[in-house]
C-alpha cells in the first residue's frame, strides 16, 4: 500500500445501496491498481463479489504496477483513462478526475461516513471537493525487539514516553562494535513520511495557504527536529541509514541488529515472518506536545471521462463497503466497525496504528497545499540530507532550501 514514490484496507450488500441495479449485459469497467501478488488477489476477488452482484457486468483489472503512474498519464493523455483507479496524488490528476461530493450526498446512508475515520476522508480533499474513497491506510508506529531491551535491562516504551526517552533507551541498546544499534535515522527519507516529525514538534514544511516557506519550513522548531536526528547518528545512539550502503533499518530489525524501528504497516509482514519477539509503540512525544503521525492512505477514484459514471460510483460505493474492507486483509480497515469485529483496535499490536491514526485528524500534508511541491520537496530532501552527513547545521541546510524554493511559491 506505500504509494508516493504512502502505503499505506460485514454487512450483507442491498441492491438498493451496493449494487445489483441489473445492468445491461456485456458492461465493462476498467479498474487501474498499483498492487500485485496477494494485494492484487484480493481486488480481484473484491471485483469478482461486484459482478456476481451485478449481473452483466464485467470488471477488468488492470495492474500497472510500478509503472502506475507513467502508465496512467499516459492513458489519461490519451483520453483512454480507466473508469476507477487506486490514487494518492491528487494536485496531479484531480483535473482529471469525478469529484464524488454529490454522489455521497445521494448516498449519505448507504456510505455511512460516520463510520470512516475523518483524517482518511480529508486526504482527498482538493479545493474543498473529495475527489475518492478510502480504501486502505497505514500510520506510523515504533516496533522494539523485545528480547533486546530486555537483555538490556531497558523497559519496554510506556504510554506518553518521549524522543528523550528514546535517546536513553537507545544509548543503551547501542553497540557499534558489535554492530547492533539502538535506532535507524534514515538520511534520506521521504519527505511525506518525514513531515510527522515537524507536526509532532509544532512545526510544518509550508504555511497552511501554500504559500509561505520562511520562517516555516526553516522555524526553530523544524531546524531542532533535524537536529536532534543529526545528534543521534553523532552520539552512537542510531546508525544512519541511506549513507553510503543501502541497508535498511527493517532488514537490521529482522535479524536482531537494531532495537527501534520507526516504521509502518509495510514493515510489519516482513517482521512478523522474521520471527522477532517484538512489540508495537505509538510515536514519542517532542516533550509534552502532542504526537502526529503521516497517514499513508490510498483512495478509490473515478476518472471525469468514465464510460458509465453510475457504474463506475456503484463500483466505488461496494469497494468502500464493510464486506469488501473486511477483505482487503493486507491493509488496516478503513472502517472503524470492521477495524472493531476484526479485533484489531485490541490487539496490542494492531492497537498502536489506530492510536495514531486519531493523531492526524486536522493535519493536511504539503503536497496538498502547493502544486509545486513535489519540486520543493527536493530541496528539503537535499536539506536533511545535508544535516545527517554533516550531523548538524540544520538551520543553515534549512535556510537555504527555503531560498532555492522560492521561486516555487505564487
Amino acid at each position: 500500500m506505500k504509494r508516493r514514490h504512502l502505503i499505506i484496507a460485514p454487512a450483507i450488500l442491498t441492491a438498493v445501496f451496493w449494487g445489483g441495479a441489473g445492468f445491461a449485459q456485456d458492461k465493462v469497467l476498467r479498474f487501474a491498481t498499483w498492487d500485485s501478488d496477494e494485494s492484487l488477489a484480493i481486488q480481484e476477488a473484491i471485483a469478482r463479489k461486484f459482478e456476481e452482484a451485478n449481473p452483466g457486468v464485467k470488471v477488468q483489472v488492470e495492474a500497472y504496477g510500478d509503472g502506475y503512474d507513467d502508465k496512467l498519464t499516459a492513458a489519461m493523455g490519451a483520453g483512454d483513462p480507466p473508469d476507477v483507479m487506486y490514487m494518492w496524488n491528487y494536485p496531479s490528476y484531480y483535473q482529471a478526475l469525478m469529484p464524488m461530493d454529490d454522489m455521497i450526498a445521494r448516498d449519505g446512508e448507504a456510505m455511512n461516513l460516520a463510520d470512516i475515520p475523518p483524517g482518511l476522508m480529508n486526504g482527498a480533499v482538493i479545493e474543498g471537493k473529495t475527489y475518492a474513497m478510502p480504501v486502505g491506510f497505514t500510520t506510523h508506529v515504533i516496533f522494539y525487539n523485545k528480547d533486546l531491551l530486555a537483555a538490556a535491562g531497558v523497559a519496554e516504551p510506556a504510554a506518553g514516553w518521549t524522543w528523550a526517552d528514546l535517546r536513553a533507551a537507545a544509548a543503551k541498546l547501542s553497540n557499534p562494535g558489535e554492530k547492533t544499534y539502538g535506532f535507524a535515522v534514515d538520511a534520506k527519507p521521504d519527505p511525506f513520511d518525514f513531515e510527522q516529525f515537524f507536526w509532532s514538534n509544532g512545526a510544518q514544511y509550508i504555511s497552511d495557504d501554500g504559500k509561505t516557506l520562511d520562517g516555516v519550513m526553516n522555524s526553530p522548531e523544524a531546524a531542532e527536529v533535524l537536529t536532534m536526528f543529526a545528534d543521534m547518528v553523532k552520539s552512537g545512539e542510531a546508525i544512519a541509514l541511506n549513507i553510503g550502503d543501502e541497508t535498511s533499518g527493517s532488514s537490521l530489525f529482522k535479524t536482531g541488529k537494531l532495537a527501534m524501528l520507526e516504521g509502518a504497516m509495510w514493515n510489519k509482514g516482513g517482521i512478523d515472518e522474521s520471527g522477532v519477539n517484538y512489540g508495537v509503540a505509538v510515536l514519542p512525544a517532542f516533550g509534552d506536545k502532542p504526537v502526529k503521525s503521516t497517514i499513508n492512505a490510498s483512495g478509490i477514484s473515478i476518472a471525469k471521462d468514465a464510460d458509465d459514471p453510475e457504474l463506475a460510483w456503484e463500483f466505488v460505493k461496494f469497494f468502500s463497503s464493510p464486506e469488501a474492507v473486511a477483505m482487503r486483509t493486507n491493509d488496516l480497515p478503513i472502517r472503524n466497525s470492521v477495524a472493531e469485529s476484526s479485533g484489531k483496535t485490541t490487539d496490542p499490536k494492531f492497537a498502536p496504528f489506530f492510536a495514531m491514526l486519531a493523531s492526524g485528524d486536522g493535519t493536511t500534508p504539503a503536497f496538498l497545499k502547493n502544486a509545486e511541491w513535489g519540486r520543493i520537496q527536493e530541496n528539503l530532501a537535499v536539506a536533511i540530507e545535508g544535516t545527517m552527513i554533516d550531523q548538524g547545521n540544520a538551520q543553515a541546510h534549512l535556510d537555504e532550501a527555503v531560498a532555492a524554493s522560492a521561486r516555487f511559491l505564487k
